[in-house]
Order: structure tokens, then C-alpha cells, then sequence
């Protein structure tokens, strides 16, 4: 009969508690989600206030009815809007100024109901891409009724929306024009693709005419917006930023401040205190023992993230000193493992605390993680950066001559007179990632 063997070996595990994972949930927050995180634990709690916010609440009243009862009185006391300051300001949607227009036409009711929905189905560019055949199939009718109807959508303003692509777009913009747009309409049905690498000679002769008839309707064509929708307010709601740090030159040195985000500083109800340490009702002392506990967690969690944010923020500036002192297009290269070595944190901690930061200096507000910069190329005086090499490269495209501008190559021999050894798919490579054609594409005829 076998015998069961028992084997004692040591094994390491990580296990997270709650106050860790709190930890890393509030480094990761920026500025505006940590001040309504704040702000909601303030409300949850009755221990906590912002000074000078709330009165002394009845003993009687639940915290609910307290919050409600600040949050009438805080409107009562808000002053009413200006109704003619504020017209000014409201932006209007798409959407919005598209079904403005279908009320005056006389539409059916199923017509009317199938031109709402694609006035609330049109892209962000202000195209209907959404498919005919099951938009028929979901409102009951046909395919060229849909195709009717949509038809009126693209004769509203701004002309171009409700187009199905980039050509019908063009052309909806050019339907009030006469015969002088003849040859940009038969260049967009059929030439798009040659006017986009910007080759004249070559629709010259496709439609028999001259570059100068070309390059005529080419500045045509140029004025013509391929997104009408996007001049318009989107449907969601505006996206705010808020400095997490700033960084300022003190003649001594760099110094690096920490914003407390979450606005005013929040403190104990002194009177609650005192209160729970009078009561009796032992369901009524654990539950405020318990809110204690959660204010003096939050406490500590807020300081330990200011921290960390400091240490890291810090290091960064360090690293990236050139930039703080001379402005962009001096970056240094810098990565995540650099920051955790230098700062003793560990790299998934570094790049929690850079997440949705945004550090203010002089020369504007950047994101973070913007600062984490690769090497892409040698210099004779060290390593030269993404963002340095990609002015370097824009610098030279900008002063070229446009009647004969620089190949890839060329650029690489304009750059290796310079100390900077890079080869040509990478030029390549940061060209395309900055929006700046090839040589034909920017070559003026």
C-alpha cells in the first residue's frame, strides 16, 4: 500500500489588498476624475466636508437629506443666467441643424421619420454611410424611397452633408455651379486619385487640356470642404483638461508643483465627532466608526498618490531639463524603465502615474507621456529624439524649392551634412507620421 508524501516548499506570491488597489486606481486618475472621485466620497461620507459648505446638521436628518437640502439651497442661491449672453454661446449639432431644415419641408409621416433618422445617423465628416437595403428593410419601405429621402437631406445645408463618399461630397458642393466646373466635376468622378499624388501632367493628358486648366480646377476643388459635419458641435460632451503639475524656472533651478486637483481641502466634521462619541446606539457607533475609518483611508491615499507623483514628475523633469529650459524640439530620450530606475518604483507604477497627466510650463500644457521619447537616430554629439528628428526633417522640407522638392534621400544627405546619420525609410517613416507628402505630392508646377 503506496504512502502519501507531504512536501514543504517555499513559494512566493503577490496578493493585492483593498488599500493597494484603491492606491493604483487614484494614480491612474487625472485631474478632473479625481476631483469628482473627491467629491462623490465627500458626499458619501458624513464625516467629511469642504470647509465652509455645510452648516451643522440636524441630528435628525439622514446625510441623504442633508446633501439634498445644500445642493437646493447652493441653486437657490446661484444667479440666473443671462438669456442673451448665453444665446451666444450655445452650439448647435448636426443633427440638430439638419432637423431644423426638415420641418419646413412637407414630408409624409414614414418619409419625415426616415429623414430624422439619417439626420441622427450622419457621421462626424456629415456622410450617410449607414446601409440602404436595411434601413429599408427596418422602416418598411423601399430601397429607392430611402434613396428619395436622401436625397433631400443632401440638398440642405451645408451642402456636401448626407453625401456617401468623398466624390458625391465634391459634387454636391459644386451643383450650383455652371459649365466653368465642368472639368473639376469629370476630374472628381474620375481623377481623384491622380489630383492626390499631385500629378498634373498626367490629367493633362487623360482629359486632354492644358496644366494650367489643371491646376485651375485643382484650386477649385481645394476650396470644397470633403467634412462638412465637422464644423459642428459633436453630440457628447465637451472634454475638458486640467494641469496635474507645473513646472517653473525659479533662476535656481526647475521647480515642480503638485496641484492638489481635487480643489478645496476637505476635513473632519468636527461636530459629527463629537456626536458619535456620545451615542449609545452601538449600530449607529459602528456605522460612523466605519465612515471614520473611509475619511482616514482617503486621507492617506490622497497623500501617498501626491507622493508618487512628485517623486516621478521630478525625475521626469530632470530627464527632460533641455525642454523646460529651450522649449519644444528639445526632448531627450527617455523611457518608462529610466523613470523606475532612477525614482525605485516599479515600471506599471511609473506608467500609472503618467496616465492622463498633463504638465504645464511656459511653453504650453503637455500630456505626460509625451515626454517618454525614443531614439531615432545617432548625432555626432549623442542621440537624437522622434520629436528632434521629425523638426529637423520638417525644417528642411519647409525651405526647400517647391519646383524641385527633396526626395527621402535627398533628405538623408541633408541630414548626414548636419552630424545626423538616419536612413531613408525611417525619413520616410516621419514624414508620413507628420501628414507631409513625397516629392511629387509637394512639387509645385
Amino acid at each position: 500500500m503506496g504512502m502519501t508524501k507531504l512536501i514543504l516548499a517555499p513559494q512566493q506570491k503577490q496578493q493585492l489588498n483593498l488599500h493597494l488597489v484603491q492606491q493604483m486606481k487614484l494614480l491612474q486618475l487625472g485631474a478632473l476624475e479625481l476631483e469628482q472621485y473627491v467629491r462623490e466620497a465627500v458626499e458619501a461620507n458624513p464625516l467629511l466636508e469642504f470647509p465652509g459648505e455645510a452648516e451643522g446638521p440636524a441630528w435628525q436628518e439622514t446625510a441623504q437629506e442633508v446633501y439634498r437640502r445644500k445642493r437646493t439651497r447652493d441653486q437657490e442661491d446661484e444667479p440666473l443666467p443671462d438669456p442673451v449672453a448665453n444665446a451666444g454661446r450655445q452650439e448647435k449639432t448636426l443633427q440638430q441643424v439638419v432637423e431644423e431644415q426638415l420641418g419646413c419641408l412637407r414630408l409624409s409621416g414614414v418619409d419625415r421619420s426616415l429623414a430624422c433618422y439619417m439626420a441622427g445617423t450622419l457621421d462626424s465628416r456629415g456622410w450617410w454611410t449607414e446601409s440602404v437595403e436595411e434601413t429599408a428593410r427596418a422602416f418598411g419601405v423601399t430601397e429607392d424611397r430611402v434613396l428619395q429621402v436622401l436625397q433631400q437631406i443632401q440638398q440642405l445645408e451645408p451642402a456636401g452633408i448626407g453625401a456617401r463618399d468623398l466624390s458625391q461630397c465634391l459634387l454636391l458642393q459644386l451643383e450650383n455651379q455652371g459649365k466653368e466646373a465642368d472639368l473639376t466635376r469629370r476630374i472628381i468622378r474620375e481623377g481623384l486619385d491622380l489630383l492626390a499624388r499631385n500629378q498634373i501632367p498626367a490629367l493633362a493628358r487623360k482629359f486632354g487640356c492644358t496644366q494650367k486648366e489643371i491646376l485651375a480646377a485643382k484650386a477649385r476643388i481645394c476650396v470644397l470642404d470633403p467634412k462638412p459635419g465637422a464644423r459642428f458641435a459633436g453630440a457628447g460632451p465637451v472634454v475638458y483638461q486640467r494641469e496635474d503639475a507645473r513646472v517653473e524656472d525659479t533662476g535656481e533651478g526647475l521647480k515642480v508643483t503638485v496641484y492638489d486637483t481635487w480643489g478645496r481641502k476637505f476635513v473632519l466634521n468636527q461636530e459629527y465627532l463629537d456626536w458619535a462619541g456620545e451615542q449609545g446606539n452601538g449600530q449607529v457607533k459602528a456605522y460612523l466608526k466605519e465612515q471614520l475609518g473611509k475619511a482616514r483611508q482617503l486621507q492617506q491615499l490622497l497623500k501617498e498618490r501626491q507622493q508618487t507623483l512628485l517623486v516621478v514628475f521630478q525625475a521626469l523633469v530632470s530627464h527632460q531639463e533641455p525642454f523646460f529650459r529651450l522649449g519644444p524640439g528639445h526632448r531627450q530620450p527617455l523611457k518608462l524603465a529610466d523613470l523606475a530606475e532612477e525614482t525605485g518604483l516599479a515600471v506599471s507604477t511609473v506608467s500609472r502615474a503618467l496616465q492622463h497627466k498633463v504638465i504645464g510650463c511656459r511653453w504650453g500644457s503637455f500630456t505626460a507621456g509625451s515626454f517618454l521619447q525614443g531614439q531615432a537616430s545617432s548625432h555626432e554629439q549623442g542621440a537624437v529624439t522622434e520629436e528632434r528628428l521629425q523638426q529637423l526633417i520638417r525644417e528642411l522640407i519647409e525651405g526647400e524649392d517647391k519646383h524641385h522638392p527633396l526626395s527621402d534621400q535627398a533628405i538623408c544627405r541633408a541630414l548626414e551634412q548636419q552630424g545626423v546619420q538616419v536612413a531613408r525609410r525611417t525619413v520616410n517613416k516621419y514624414r508620413v507620421k507628420m501628414g507631409i507628402g513625397d516629392k511629387s505630392a509637394r512639387k509645385e508646377w
